[in-house]
Order: C-alpha cells, then sequence, then structure tokens
C-alpha cells in the first residue's frame, strides 16, 4: 500500500494523455465525437465541472475509453442512461455516487460530483460527509438508504446484509432498486478506471 498505489502523484507523464482532436485516429474520432456530442447535450454549453481541456480535449474518465474505442462508446452510453435515468430522485443518485467516489478517493469523480451535488441543493456539509463515509444530517430516508447501499457494495464482502437492504426495500419499489444497484455499479466501476488511470481534477481547480 505504500509506494505504488501513491506513484501517479509523481508520474512524469499520463497513463493515458489526453488525445488532441487533430490527433484522433479514424477509431477514435466517432467516439470522441459521440461524448462530446452527449456531454455537451447533458450538461449545457457551460457545465457545472470541465469535461475538456483548453483545446477540447476530452479528460476525467473519457481519455480512457478512446483506448479502447471498440467499447469506449458502448460504455459512455451506458453510464449516461443510468446517470439521467429519471426512476430515482437526483438527490438519491448524488449521495450514492458520492458515497462510491468517498470511498475509492476519486479524485475527478468528487469534483465533478461535489459540484453537481451542491448544484441541486446539497449543503457543503452533507457533502463532506457523504465523502468521508458518514451519513449527512437531514437526510430523506430514501438518501440514506442509498447511502448505505452504496458503502455496503463497495466495501462489503458476500451478500448485502439483510438490515441494508431492508432501508431499500422500504424506500424503494424493486425497479428502483435495480436502477440503484446498476448506478452504484457503474460509478464504482469509473472510480476504479480513474483511480488506475490516475486522473486528477482539472488542474485550474482551486479550494472552495
Amino acid at each position: 500500500m505504500g509506494s505504488e498505489q501513491k506513484e501517479h502523484e509523481n508520474a512524469p507523464e499520463a497513463r493515458f494523455p489526453v488525445v488532441a482532436a487533430s490527433a484522433l485516429s479514424a477509431a477514435q474520432k466517432p467516439v470522441h465525437d459521440h461524448i462530446a456530442q452527449v456531454s455537451e447535450f447533458v450538461f449545457g454549453a457551460e457545465p457545472p465541472f470541465e469535461w475538456t481541456d483548453k483545446e477540447g480535449g476530452l479528460i476525467g474518465p473519457y481519455p480512457v475509453l478512446l483506448y479502447t474505442p471498440s467499447t469506449g462508446t458502448g460504455f459512455f452510453d451506458h453510464a449516461i442512461k443510468l446517470g439521467t435515468d429519471t426512476r430515482l430522485p437526483i438527490r438519491v443518485k448524488e449521495f450514492a455516487i458520492l458515497a462510491v467516489g468517498g470511498h475509492f478517493d476519486a479524485a475527478y469523480e468528487n469534483y465533478a460530483h461535489t459540484r453537481l451535488a451542491k448544484l441541486i441543493g446539497l449543503r457543503d456539509d452533507q457533502v463532506a460527509d457523504a465523502l468521508a463515509g458518514r451519513e449527512a444530517q437531514d437526510s430523506a430516508p430514501g438518501e440514506v438508504a442509498a447511502f448505505r447501499l452504496a458503502l455496503a457494495m463497495v466495501g462489503g464482502k458476500g451478500p448485502v446484509g439483510e438490515s441494508v437492504w431492508k432501508g431499500v426495500r422500504e424506500s424503494f419499489s424493486r425497479e428502483q432498486s435495480a436502477a440503484l444497484v446498476f448506478l452504484i455499479s457503474s460509478y464504482a466501476y469509473v472510480a476504479m478506471a480513474l483511480n488506475a488511470a490516475g486522473a486528477p481534477a482539472p488542474a485550474s481547480v482551486m479550494p472552495e
């Protein structure tokens, strides 16, 4: 757990460098263009977090997808579909995502979803608690249930305990519960990919 896991902090170059638009291969270009178009549609022309660099190159989890163009579009579309699914309240989703990002200490995921969480009304202390693995004060029962499920899924071994699942069952329908399970799983996937890539939050981000 020492130097190998901290190696990315002093790495001389990115493990999966940002690919400039002018350097995209024939296989990468349609993936890049699709991610850029969908991201702009979902997050708007002035998104609450940076997903490109100043030259328009994709950052965060996106560069990794460009190095596997045959599967990159598929996973991106899967993640976007889960993130924009309306079956779950947005606050429920953000509490679950913050729990996942906090558990993995995934810098870019935590940067982006801290901003999204505050945009939808979570307080600074609620975001800080969720990232630290603590149940946030004044959370609704469904938000607590989602948060507990996320921590159980990413931090435990074997089946999720019945006490945790009881909270899920009391707060959500089976359809909503399934959507929540896949949302948590998807963001764990993203967090692990970000950490393997050593992907930081944007350099322009300053402490708030």
